[in-house]
C-alpha cells in the first residue's frame, strides 16, 4: 500500500472534518529537506529544493493541513507499542527543554568543578592538607566513620573511569588523605 493508498482509506473512515481538531504536524524540518544540482544553459549550476509531492485523489479538493493530519492520524492509529508520532511544535519545545537541561548541566559541572579540590602539589604530610582534599575545614572533632563517608561520597565524583569529573590525581589524592586522617585518628 503506497502512502497516498494509506491516506485515501483513512480519509473514507474519518472525514476532513474530524481532522479539523487534530493538531498539524507542520512542515518538513529542515534536515528533512532534500536539495538537487541544476545545470542552467549557461553551464552553471545552481541548488534547488526538491519539493516533496504527495497526490491524495479525493472527492474534495483537500489543502497540505489536512493531507499531513491524516497522514499523522493514520500512521498512529493503533500504535500498541506507544510510539506516537509528534508535531513539529512538541518537537521544538521538547528540543528547547533538552538544551536548557544541557545548559543547566554545564552551569552545575562548572559550579562543582570550581568548589572542588585543587590537588596539592606535594604528598600529604600533614592533617590539615588530608582535611583539604576531603572537604573538611579541620581535624578536629574527626572520626573515622565521618572520614570514610565523605569519601564514598567524593569517590563517585572523581573516579578517572565514571566520575563526573573524572580525575586520576584527584582519585590518587582522596584515597591518599584518607588513609592519612585514619591514621592519624588512630594514634
Amino acid at each position: 500500500m503506497t502512502t497516498s493508498q494509506l491516506i485515501r482509506a483513512f480519509l473514507t473512515v474519518m472525514s476532513p472534518d474530524v481532522l479539523e481538531a487534530l493538531p498539524d504536524p507542520g512542515e518538513p524540518n529542515p534536515v528533512d529537506l532534500s536539495y538537487r544540482r541544476v545545470t542552467l544553459k549557461n553551464g552553471r549550476t545552481r541548488r534547488v529544493r526538491v519539493v516533496p509531492k504527495l497526490r491524495v485523489r479525493y472527492p474534495v479538493r483537500l489543502d497540505h493541513a489536512t493531507v499531513r493530519k491524516a497522514a499523522w492520524a493514520a500512521a498512529t492509529i493503533g500504535a500498541s507499542d506507544g510510539a506516537r508520532l509528534v508535531t513539529s511544535g512538541e518537537l521544538a519545545a521538547v528540543e528547547t527543554e533538552m538544551s536548557r537541561c544541557r545548559l543547566r548541566l554545564e552551569q552545575l559541572t562548572s559550579a562543582l568543578e570550581t568548589l572542588a579540590f585543587r590537588p596539592l602539589q606535594q604528598p600529604i604530610l600533614k592533617p590539615w592538607q588530608a582535611t583539604y582534599v576531603l572537604g573538611f575545614t579541620h581535624e578536629w572533632g574527626l572520626d573515622p566513620q565521618a572520614v570514610n563517608s565523605r569519601f564514598r561520597t567524593l569517590a563517585p565524583i572523581y573516579h578517572p573511569d565514571t566520575g563526573l569529573l573524572s580525575s586520576a590525581e584527584r582519585m590518587s589524592q582522596l584515597v591518599e588523605a584518607r588513609n592519612f586522617l585514619l591514621r592519624h585518628l588512630r594514634r
